[in-house]
């Protein structure tokens, strides 16, 4: 025997879980199991033999004592294996003896017989062959649980059916592409006999072997490369007999198995059917299993590599065979219908069918996550398919090979006729009816050359669009002339939509973001809890808005860190959770640190050494996994609507890969009223991208800034049911990251940069309703601010330098039509703004930019020049009128001259700082557009209209559209409806609104309603918000335009009453809070906003301890809860009513659960609290404290 080094000597006696005089145990260090314990003898013997018959016994003592601390445990084992390696044939890899005490647990292998056996992969369960041979289908064995389980563990999977159905492929996605993502080689081999098979299973099997090809091609260097799939068909008409056969193949290490049988590719063989499939295995009956391997070689080999073309004339072959006999195990089945869209779908398909009707041809949609926005496209497509009564050909563009896959699995369902075509890596195929490509691949100069000589897309999808990509998406858009392009995004903010709302002509369609499909109940609520995070950021280096890989992975594997978030697991329970790591090895790690507490986990990667995914999201859907731990994999596309717990111990970069993490958790499932978030929260600014996401869930009338919730300690008003608890500590990280400005519009400007680690453009402060025109200086205007700020590159500052009077003038000249930045932008898309281009050319691309976007169309309605078919134009007609027009005028100036039939321009481009004033130029005509755009929407918006916020001496007021152009705006006294349903009575003047007030009321109250919608800054100097005046049958209505909010304290009058009886009597009885019986008028500096609140003072010391202290005589300030369940207020403080001896009393408390009981529980520990009973009631929420002291 080697000789004796032991490591088990050098644990430490405080790590023992048992000993003896002659014997310790440990826990093992990488455990089989929960609770995997080893029984060591204090001498460093080598072996069982080797030990004398004293120490054999202290061993076996201790095995006792050790199975009885485990089945004393929460979670007792169902049994044990106990083991003991003798040399290293057996196994032995440190000489020092120890005995395994292994938990056994009921689920933990899918056939534990045989036991200790199964140490020679095979030889486990001798009784396998004997007892369980024939899989008998139905649904008392259906076959399919026979395959998934070899799926998981085979490295080559070899399937030969006679006849493949859509409905067997579908049942097969998950586990092949499991498969796939581990390195298997996948083949099908079917035949064509009397046309069973079917033609749409046929074309997606041509998807996955094409989108095979396009994810392997589209790898990084993986440290495990994805599989091959290939799929053959045998041509009976040159059999000239028939052809019947099945079978199943499955080989990979330790594994060499195979079915034969009945079992075709199809959901009745697989889930459902009665089909009989006899197990031959290489170690039992070599022979057989040689045969079946030999006989499938055989005919893959004589098998044909269809093609589409192939596919196409077998479908018209099928759809003349006229019903021939069928053979008895044909189970041909019915297309599965094209899903069916839910109610933000149907409304977003009927935003995008106006936006056509108003000849708009480009359209951005925002959808949060789990809100089906990849479906959403497709049923567009087919929409416009029908109006259009013909084939639309079609551009799906992403920047991921999965997003791109994913796409292709949701347009075959809802397209099944159509023949697909990827352009991703090696795959370049741009013919098809659906084309699915990648952004960097098609972006390239070769590719775009290619683009421009394929035919013509009518549609054009854009996934997943945000500023990253921006430029690329533009120089792909400048190739195409689609009648209609789409943008989807589950951007949560409408200020990281800035950037992109340019490319879609400023027309967002249709927004429905994760507040909104929890608002509907499309989703479930969530409650957050952002922990304190230690880790040392400003130590690991950040590059490109990430963090080293390998340091982070060393930072964030600490048991400290573990033991953080364990605290809150066992605070806040769950039964399925997904825990998002940022490395395998941090996977790993995590997977093995919660084996060692009992939780049944798994970890799931694309590397060697992972969990089978396909199995892992069954078992967590079956409640036989407590957690997953998964590292990218679950990001985008994997619908799991089980987990109720989402822990994210990866510090993800992008706001919006946070929000698709988030959004794991939020699919509703049957007995999951809320999902819990358990966050990390360090001292790094991409920290603050994610709390602004979660703020931007807010209804706009209600959403604060960053400032207004780390700073100032508002609550935010999210969502029914939604809380977000940030430790103090960590808020205080993050405030201290915060710029400060000396003007609202500069603060937003400074907070952006610092979130986003790139300067805001004009174009997205503009959107987001800031003015960057109220930064110009003297000494310049918006880019000399930039340059101000540091914010320019070296090359920019050239060209601005150069250039300064030049884009002065793009960022002033008046622009009463919109000409010269569409001319601009016609140049700009060409790639021509130093070349210039023909005049006729200039022409045709401003009138395609002009027909595209109803506001600029507007300006050539009724031109008697164009003739009657303005809109369509002959093109010697446009050419003199743009002649006459933006030509002239542009010419006129010393920036652009005319050369015989070119269009010349004479700007200071040097070479050296070209990219860098066209990306100057861009900015500043994006801005130009964007505003001149929300001028005409606010002027010709049909009947209804847009009217901006100014403010007088003291108050907002309405500043209403010029009558003159819109002779249809009301006047005097109008009655208007709220978005609430209430009746108001606005006063409309000549050129303002400035009275408001509810119907049967004197007051004036329009200022007040202009702050809560759009807080105490509504109207300042660098605001630009707006509300919309719509006519409708019941007469006019009213509504905020969306904007962002960033909110100031304030003094004004809210409701209070004299005690928390009082208050809750109002509440409960429906009553108006300012018409209640003791309500009065109070005046207090309240910052939160919105409708139902009221203040009551503190009464007593109860309260008064933890992060925010309420003590006696602090006014708080509460909202109603009306109908709330106590669920939807855990963690928060409440106003609640509680059974006593009067029969009802009310209280302030906060409302926390400790595992199956609620708690009312007093924040001053010295204060006792009390369990809640099922007559408890939330009346009234805590929004605000506001000190006694308060001035």
């Amino acid at each position: 025997m080697p000789r004796v080094s032991s490591p088990f000597l050098k644990v430490p006696e405080a790590e023992w879980v048992a000993s003896n005089a002659l014997a310790f145990a440990i826990r093992d260090r990488f455990p089989v199991s929960p609770g995997h314990t080893l029984v060591i003898p204090r001498r460093p013997v080598a072996t069982w033999f080797d030990a004398t018959p004293e120490e054999q016994r202290a061993l076996f003592e201790l095995v006792d004592e050790v199975k009885r601390g485990l089945d004393s445990s929460s979670r007792p084992p169902d049994g044990y294996n106990l083991g003991i390696n003798v040399g290293a044939a057996a196994g032995q890899t440190v000489f020092h003896l120890h005995v395994h005490v292994i938990p056994r647990y009921q689920g933990d292998m899918a056939d534990p017989r045989g036991g200790v056996r199964h140490v020679i992969p095979g030889k486990g369960n001798y009784l396998t062959a004997s007892v369980k041979p024939l899989s008998t289908g139905g649904l008392e064995d259906p076959f399919q649980r026979h395959l998934d389980p070899l799926f998981a563990r085979a490295t080559d999977v070899a399937v030969l059916a006679a006849f493949v159905q859509d409905s067997g492929l579908e049942a097969l996605r998950e586990p092949v592409e499991a498969a796939l993502a581990r390195g298997a080689r996948v083949r099908i081999l079917t035949g064509d006999y009397l046309a069973i098979t079917q033609a749409t299973a046929l074309r997606r099997l041509l998807d996955w072997m094409d989108e095979s090809a396009a994810r392997r091609g589209a790898e990084e260097q993986p440290e495990t490369p994805r599989g091959t799939f290939e799929a053959r068909v045998v041509e009976t008409e040159k059999l000239g007999r028939s052809f019947h056969p099945k079978s199943w193949r499955f080989e990979g290490p330790g594994l060499a198995a195979a079915f034969v049988g009945s079992s075709n590719v199809s959901h009745a063989a697989l889930r459902t059917g009665v089909e009989w499939n006899l197990r031959v295995e290489r170690d039992r009956d070599p022979h057989a299993w040689q045969e079946v391997v030999a006989a499938f070689e055989s005919w893959w080999a004589r098998a044909l590599r269809f093609d589409a073309a192939w596919v196409e004339r077998y479908a018209a072959r099928a759809r003349r065979m006229a019903g021939p006999p069928l053979p008895d195990d044909a189970e041909v089945e019915e297309l599965e219908l094209p899903r069916q869209p839910h109610e933000v779908q149907r409304e977003a398909l009927e935003a995008l069918a106006r936006s056509r009707n108003e000849r708009r041809q480009r359209a951005l949609v925002v959808l949060a996550t789990g809100l089906g926005k990849t479906l959403l496209a497709a049923l567009d497509v087919a929409a416009f398919e029908k109006a259009r009564k013909q084939r639309a050909r079609v551009l799906f563009l992403a920047h991921r090979a999965e997003l791109l896959a994913q796409a292709a699995e949701t347009f075959r369902r809802q397209l099944p006729e159509s023949r697909f075509g990827w352009f991703v890596a090696d795959q370049s195929d741009l013919e098809g009816d659906v084309v699915f490509a990648s952004v960097q691949k098609l972006s390239r100069p070769d590719s775009l050359a290619k683009l421009r000589e394929s035919p013509r897309f009518d549609y054009v999808v854009v996934d997943e669009v945000h500023h990253a990509a921006a430029a690329s998406y533009r120089t792909i858009l400048a190739s195409l002339e689609p009648e209609f392009l789409l943008g989807l995004t589950a951007t949560p903010e409408r200020a990281d939509e800035g950037d992109v709302l340019g490319l879609f002509d400023d027309h967002l369609a249709y927004r429905a973001d994760v507040g909104e499909g929890i608002s509907r109940g499309l989703l479930v609520p969530f409650t957050y809890h952002g922990l304190k995070d230690d880790i040392a950021y400003e130590n690991i280096p950040w590059r490109n808005r990430r963090f080293d890989p390998e340091k982070l992975a060393a930072a964030v594997q600490t048991e400290a860190r573990m033991q953080r978030m364990w605290s809150a697991w066992e605070e806040h329970r769950a039964t399925r959770t997904l825990v998002f790591c940022c490395s395998v090895s941090h996977a790993d790690y995590v997977k093995s640190w919660l084996k060692e507490r009992g939780v049944r986990v798994v970890a799931v990667y694309s590397a060697k050494g992972t969990d089978d995914r396909a199995e892992a999201l069954r078992q967590l859907a079956a409640g036989e996994l407590d957690a997953v731990c998964a590292v990218d994999l679950f990001n985008e596309g994997v619908d799991v609507p089980a987990v109720d717990r989402v822990v994210m111990l990866r510090p993800t970069e992008s706001p919006v890969v946070f929000l698709q993490q988030l959004g794991r958790g939020l699919r509703k499932a049957e007995g999951k009223p809320t999902v819990t978030v358990i966050d990390f929260v360090g001292n790094h600014r991409m920290f603050l991208d994610r709390v602004r996401a979660l703020l931007a869930l807010a209804d706009a009338g209600e959403r604060l800034s960053l400032r207004d919730f780390l700073v100032d300690g508002k609550e935010p008003e999210l969502p029914p049911g939604c809380s977000v608890q940030v430790e103090l500590e960590a808020k205080d990280l993050l405030a201290r990251l915060l710029p400060n400005g000396r003007s609202e519009v500069e603060r937003i400007y400074l907070e952006l940069r610092e979130t986003w680690e790139r300067r805001p453009t004009a174009g997205e402060l503009y959107r987001m309703d800031y003015r960057p025109s109220t930064l110009r200086g003297p000494e310049g205007g918006w880019l000399r601010f930039v340059q101000d700020q540091g914010d320019l590159t070296q090359a920019q500052s050239r060209a601005l330098e150069m250039g300064v009077k030049w884009f002065d003038e793009l960022e002033t000249t008046p622009m009463t039509k919109s000409f010269k930045m569409v001319s601009l932008e016609a140049l700009l898309e060409a790639g021509a703004l130093a070349e210039g281009l023909p005049l006729s050319q200039l022409a045709e691309r401003s009138l395609a930019i002009l027909r595209r976007s109803p506001e600029l169309l507007k300006d050539i309605e009724g031109v008697k020049a164009l003739g009657d078919d303005w809109r369509n134009p002959e093109p010697k007609s446009f050419l003199k009128y743009w002649n006459d027009n933006p030509v002239k005028a542009w010419t006129g100036s010393p920036w652009f001259r005319k050369e015989g039939d070119q269009f010349v321009p004479r700007l200071p481009i040097t070479e050296e700082t070209r990219e860098a004033f066209v990306e100057l130029t861009r900015e500043l005509v994006d801005y130009r557009l964007a505003q001149y755009r929300a001028r005409q929407r606010t002027e010709t918006l049909g009947t209804a209209f847009e009217a901006r916020i100014l403010r007088n001496t003291r108050d907002p007021i309405i500043k209403l559209p010029s009558r003159k152009q819109r002779t249809d705006l009301p006047e005097g006294e109008t009655d208007v409806r709220l978005p609430d349903g209430s009746p108001w009575r606005f006063r409309m003047a000549k050129e303002y609104c400035n009275v408001a007030r509810p119907v049967g009321t004197d007051r004036n109250v329009l200022p007040d309603l202009l702050r809560r919608w759009f807080g105490p800054t509504v109207g300042q100097p660098g605001t630009a918000f707006r509300v919309r005046f719509t006519p409708g049958p019941d007469g006019w209505s009213v509504a905020p335009i969306e904007a962002e909010v960033l909110s100031l304290p304030a003094r004004g009058t809210i409701v209070a009453f004299p005690s928390l009886r009082a208050a809750a009597g109002a509440v409960i009885h429906s009553l108006a809070l300012e018409s209640a019986p003791e309500a009065e008028q109070v005046n207090l500096p309240v910052q939160a906003r919105g409708e139902g609140l009221f203040a009551i003072r503190a009464s007593g010391d109860s309260m008064d301890g933890g992060e925010r202290p309420i003590r006696d005589g602090d006014w708080l300030i509460m909202r109603y809860a009306r109908a709330a369940g106590i669920g939807a207020v855990e963690g928060r403080v409440a106003l609640v009513q509680v059974p006593d001896s009067s029969g009802y009393g009310y209280q302030v408390k906060r409302v926390v659960r400790e595992g199956d009981r609620w708690i009312l529980r007093s924040d001053n520990p010295a204060r006792p609290s009390f369990e809640a009973t099922e007559e408890v009631v939330p009346i009234a929420l805590l929004v605000e404290v506001i000190p006694q002291t308060s001035p």
